[in-house]
């Protein structure tokens, strides 16, 4: 009896771990049979576009983020529902849009988890940021945020592209970064930021669009 228990136990452990191992190992699936594409904000946020299809019998997706291309962790869940009679209609949309503005390169991608228990992984997208000026809407107002790798002893003025100086708050966030308020609404076009340390002195064209200011 005590030889058929530990086989019993052998083989119950053999099984878990097999389970184990088919969990951990999910199939590779490229980001174009779900037609995904990714846009950044003018604040830096990353947006990435999905659709699901039919045949995959998606139950949920799972949207990973990582700093090193190595370790992802879980940031967002969507559930996929199904309808009254059961079935996914042909194709669902998504879109989910990451609350941390980009620093620097990061790396994203899709787990999807299916009704029949598979799981797949799509390709990891590497995503850095487009500029480091940002164009975040604050009420009525806008705020530019300007990344940079040494504050101390900085300064930072903001112009029009011709020169016109824009008068504007300045100060710094939990990051270092640089914030502008500007003491007026600003208008389309483009605009320079000129940054003083004790290193010299930087300037930074950036643009602001329509859009950016709805």
């Amino acid at each position: 009896m005590k030889i058929l228990f530990k086989l019993t136990v052998a083989a119950v452990t053999c099984l878990l771990v097999s389970n184990i191992s088919i969990a951990q190992s999910p199939k590779a699936r490229t980001n174009k049979e779900i037609l995904m594409e990714t846009v950044i904000n003018p604040d830096n946020r990353v947006v990435i576009k999905w659709v699901s299809q039919e045949e995959h019998q998606s139950a949920r997706f799972i949207v990973q983020r990582s700093k090193d291309n190595d370790t992802f962790f879980d940031i967002r869940e969507i559930d996929v529902k199904k309808t009254v009679n059961g079935d996914q209609p042909q194709r669902l949309q998504f879109a989910f849009t990451d609350v941390k503005m980009l620093r620097n390169t990061e790396y994203y991608r899709i787990m999807e988890y299916d009704y029949d228990g598979e799981v797949y992984v799509y390709s990891t997208m590497a995503i850095k940021p487009t500029s480091p000026v940002s164009i975040i809407k604050s009420g009525e107002s806008s705020i530019v945020r300007v990344m940079v790798e040494d504050s101390k002893n900085l300064t930072a003025l903001m112009s029009t592209e011709s020169g016109l100086g824009v008068p504007c708050e300045f100060e710094l966030s939990d990051n270092n970064d640089v914030i502008l308020k500007p003491a007026y609404s600003l208008n389309g076009g483009s605009y320079l930021v000129k940054l003083r340390s004790s290193a010299g002195e930087k300037q930074i064209k950036f643009s602001v669009k329509a859009d950016d200011l709805l």
